[in-house]
C-alpha cells in the first residue's frame, strides 16, 4: 500500500506539475525566441536608420557648402594654369573630399578627386531618379578607381561661363566600416545597377551572389559562408540598397539552451520526491516566472529587465543568458547614442571649422591680390591704390574672427546662476532702455502687470537672456514693425512674453530654434538662443517658441518665483485672474 501511495503520489505529481510546467516551459521558451528575434530586428533597424541618417547629413552639409562655394565661385577668376588645382582648394576651404566642376559640355574643368579628368568628359556612375548618389572616378595610387559619394549640385559661373559646381562626401568601404563599428551590425551597399557590392574588406555579404532586394524593404535570413545571419536592408533608391546583417549563431545557442532546460525541468520533475518536488518547483518556477514577466517587458520595449541568476544550475544559466541578452540590447542603445553624440561632436567641429574659414577665405584672397599687384610690373602704384582696401577687409575679417572665438567661449563658460530676489519688471524696463537707440523704425510696447512681484533670479544673467531675446526680435525687422513686451503672474512663478511682427518662421526653423550653432541669420553662430535656454534651465523656468510664416514670432518664458522647490517646469499660462 506503502508503495502503491507513493506510486499515485508521484503519478499526481506528475499529472499535475509536469504538464503545466513542460507548458510553461515552452511558453516562455517561445516567448524569448520571439523576444531575441524582435530585439535583433531592432538592432538591425536602428542600425539602417542610423547609417542612413548619417547619409542624409552628410548630403545637407554638402548642400550647404556646395551653395557657398558656387556663390565664391563667380569672384575668384583663376587663371587657365590654376583651374587643376582650383577644385583642390574649394574642397580644402569648404571640407568636401569629392568636388569638381563641370561645364556645360560635361567636360571636367577641375576636380579634386579626379585631378587626372581635367578636359575630359564626366564620367560619374549614375543612378536613375537620384541625382545625389553617384558613382565618381577618382584617383588612386598610379591609376583610378571608382568611388561612391553623396553629391550636391549648383549652378554658377566661371570667369563668365556656366558651369555646374557639385561636391560632397564618400560613402564606401571607409563609411560602412565606422558605422559598422558604432553599431554593431555588419553593413553593406548593394549598387543593383553594376550588380556589385560596397563593402567593407572581409564582409561576409561579399559572398551573398544574388540578394532578392526589391519593394520598400527587405529582411529574412540567409547563410553565407556557412554561418546563418539574419539581415534587413531599405533601398536608398531602386538600384541602391544598405544590408544590415547580424549572425543567428547567438540566438541558436540561447534557444537551444531553453529546449535543454525544459527537458531537464521535466525529467526532475518525474524522479522528484513529493517534498522534494515541490522545493524544486518552487526553486524552478519562480526564475522561470521572472523570466516570462522579464520577456514581456524587453517585448513591450523596456531595456532595463533582469533577474536573479542562481548559481550552478540550468536555470542560472539560463537566467545569465537572459540577462546578457538585455545586456547587449543596453549597450546596443548606447552604441546608438554614442553615434549620435560623435555626430553631434562632429557637427559642432564643423560648424566651427565653417565659421573660422569665412573670414580666413577674403584674409587670403587680400594678401594675394596684393602680393600680385607687388609683384607686377609697373604695380607699385596700384599696390598703394590696394592697399587701404585691402588692409580694411583684413581688419574687418579679424575682428569678425575675434567675435566668434568671444561668442563661443562666452558659451562655453556659463556662469552658474547667483539667485536673489529680482524685479522682474525693473530688468525688462532696463533692458528696453538699453536698445531703445537700436529700435529705428521699432515700435516699442511694454505691458507688465501690476503687482508683479519678485523671482528668485541671478539679474545680470536674466538681464542677459532678455536682452538677447529683444536683440534677436529687433534684429527679425529690419524694416521697422513693434515689438510687444508683456509680463504676468503665472502658476507660482512669472510668464514674460516678447513677440515681433518680423517675416515669422516655419515649423522647421521654429523646432530648431534652441540647438547649438543653428542659425538663420548671416554671419550668426547660433549661439544666442541656446545661452538663452541655458539660463531658463539653470532658474529651472522653461521656454518656448510660438511662429508662422508672415506672422511674426512670439517667445514665451516662465520663471518659478523659487528656483529651488519646483520639480519640473509646469505649462507656461498665466494665472487666472
Amino acid at each position: 500500500m506503502k508503495g502503491g501511495l507513493r506510486g499515485r503520489l508521484l503519478t499526481a505529481f506528475v499529472l499535475v506539475a509536469v504538464p503545466p510546467l513542460l507548458l510553461l516551459t515552452a511558453g516562455v521558451t517561445a516567448l524569448l525566441a520571439r523576444s531575441f528575434a524582435q530585439s535583433g530586428d531592432e538592432r538591425l533597424r536602428d542600425a539602417l536608420a542610423g547609417a542612413l541618417g548619417q547619409v542624409d547629413r552628410q548630403l545637407k552639409r554638402g548642400e550647404a557648402e556646395v551653395v557657398s562655394a558656387a556663390q565664391e565661385l563667380p569672384d575668384l577668376r583663376p587663371e587657365p594654369r590654376e583651374l587643376p588645382e582650383l577644385a583642390k582648394r574649394i574642397g580644402q576651404n569648404h571640407a568636401l573630399p569629392a568636388l569638381e566642376i563641370v561645364d556645360e559640355g560635361k567636360r571636367v574643368v577641375s576636380s579634386r578627386h579626379w585631378p587626372a579628368g581635367f578636359g575630359l568628359p564626366e564620367q560619374d556612375g549614375l543612378f536613375p531618379g537620384d541625382e545625389t548618389m553617384r558613382v565618381e572616378r577618382v584617383g588612386e595610387d598610379y591609376g583610378e578607381a571608382e568611388r561612391l559619394a553623396v553629391m550636391a549640385t549648383r549652378a554658377s559661373t566661371l570667369n563668365g561661363a556656366p558651369v555646374i559646381v557639385r561636391g560632397g562626401s564618400f560613402v564606401d568601404a571607409d563609411f560602412l566600416t565606422e558605422m559598422s563599428g558604432l553599431t554593431g551590425v555588419r553593413l553593406a551597399l548593394r549598387d543593383r545597377r553594376r550588380q556589385r557590392w560596397i563593402a567593407p574588406a572581409g564582409s561576409p555579404l561579399l559572398a551573398w551572389n544574388e540578394p532578392d532586394l526589391a519593394g520598400g524593404e527587405g529582411k529574412g535570413e540567409v547563410t553565407l559562408a556557412g554561418t546563418a545571419y539574419r539581415f534587413s536592408a531599405r533601398p536608398r533608391n531602386p538600384d541602391l540598397w544598405l544590408v544590415a546583417a547580424l549572425p543567428r549563431g547567438e540566438l541558436d545557442r540561447l534557444t537551444g539552451l531553453v529546449r535543454g532546460l525544459a527537458l531537464g525541468l521535466a525529467a526532475a520533475a518525474l524522479v522528484g520526491a513529493v517534498l522534494a518536488a515541490v522545493l524544486l518547483s518552487g526553486r524552478i518556477a519562480r526564475p522561470v516566472r521572472d523570466l516570462a514577466e522579464q520577456s514581456r517587458r524587453v517585448a513591450a520595449g523596456e531595456r532595463g529587465a533582469a533577474v536573479d541568476a542562481p548559481a550552478g544550475d540550468e536555470v542560472g544559466e539560463l537566467a545569465r543568458a537572459f540577462n546578457a541578452m538585455t545586456a547587449e540590447l543596453r549597450t546596443s542603445r548606447e552604441r546608438l547614442l554614442q553615434t549620435e553624440r560623435v555626430a553631434a561632436w562632429r557637427e559642432m567641429a564643423r560648424r566651427l571649422a565653417h565659421e573660422l574659414k569665412n573670414p580666413l577665405f577674403p584674409i587670403q584672397l587680400s594678401i594675394e591680390t596684393l602680393r600680385r599687384a607687388w609683384d607686377e610690373p609697373g604695380g607699385r602704384e596700384r599696390f598703394e591704390a590696394l592697399f587701404r582696401e585691402s588692409s580694411d577687409t583684413v581688419i574687418d575679417e579679424l575682428q569678425s574672427l575675434r567675435r566668434i572665438i568671444d561668442e563661443f567661449s562666452e558659451f562655453a563658460r556659463m556662469p552658474r546662476p547667483v539667485l536673489g530676489p529680482v524685479d522682474v519688471g525693473a530688468v525688462i524696463e532696463q533692458v528696453l532702455t538699453l536698445y531703445q537707440a537700436r529700435a529705428a523704425d521699432v515700435t516699442m510696447e511694454k505691458d507688465v502687470a501690476a503687482g508683479l512681484g519678485t523671482v528668485s533670479a541671478d539679474r545680470a544673467l536674466l538681464a542677459r537672456a532678455l536682452g538677447n531675446l529683444v536683440a534677436n526680435a529687433l534684429e527679425a525687422m529690419p524694416d521697422g514693425g513693434t515689438l510687444r513686451v508683456r509680463a504676468a503672474p503665472a502658476e507660482n512663478g512669472v510668464v514674460v512674453e516678447i513677440a515681433d511682427t518680423g517675416p515669422g518662421l516655419d515649423d522647421d526653423q521654429r523646432t530648431r530654434l534652441f540647438t547649438p550653432y543653428y542659425t538663420t541669420k548671416k554671419g550668426g553662430t547660433g549661439l544666442g538662443l541656446a545661452i538663452v535656454q541655458g539660463i531658463v534651465s539653470d532658474h529651472a523656468g522653461r521656454i518656448e517658441a510660438r511662429s508662422a510664416p508672415g506672422e511674426g514670432t512670439t517667445f514665451i518664458l516662465y520663471l518659478p518665483r523659487d528656483p529651488a522647490a519646483v520639480v519640473s517646469s509646469p505649462p507656461v499660462r498665466e494665472r487666472s485672474a
